[in-house]
């Protein structure tokens, strides 16, 4: 098995048409180290005593998370435009909207993602055989 030790979680690009080559989206699943940056970003940890009982309270920022999360999966996209066929830049923010707003682009995303997920099953079970 080979790694590029340069760019251990790459990309994979999945096009959105595959008869037209319109463009698609190069997705990549969230790696454990990834998953803890966002959760340390988002997740505050607050002390309170309560009739002399210390308490950690825990508060998330769930809409931060899910921006962060959607930012990192998503690497970029190609053919995504406005409708006078302008590019949409690929940013944190338009990731975001897209992903918030859009059934459309939302629904692709998760079924790349899926398909990622499915992947990644199938070779912890080839090497569980093994």
């Amino acid at each position: 098995m080979k790694f590029d030790l340069e760019n251990l979680n790459p990309g994979v690009f999945f096009p959105f048409d595959e008869d037209d080559g319109s463009g698609g989206v190069t997705i990549r699943l969230a790696s454990a180290e990834a998953l803890s940056k966002i959760e340390k970003a988002c997740v505050k940890k607050k002390v309170e005593y309560r009739k002399g009982q210390r308490f950690e309270v825990f508060s998330e920022d769930r809409k931060k998370r899910s921006d962060m999360i959607w930012d990192y999966v998503i690497v970029g996209w190609e053919g995504v435009t406005d409708l006078e066929d302008k590019e949409i830049q690929c940013t944190p923010e338009n990731k975001a909207l897209l992903m918030g707003k859009s059934t459309k682009f939302s629904s692709f995303v998760t079924k790349c993602l899926e398909k990622l997920t499915d992947e990644i099953t199938d070779i912890e079970e080839e090497l569980e055989k093994n």
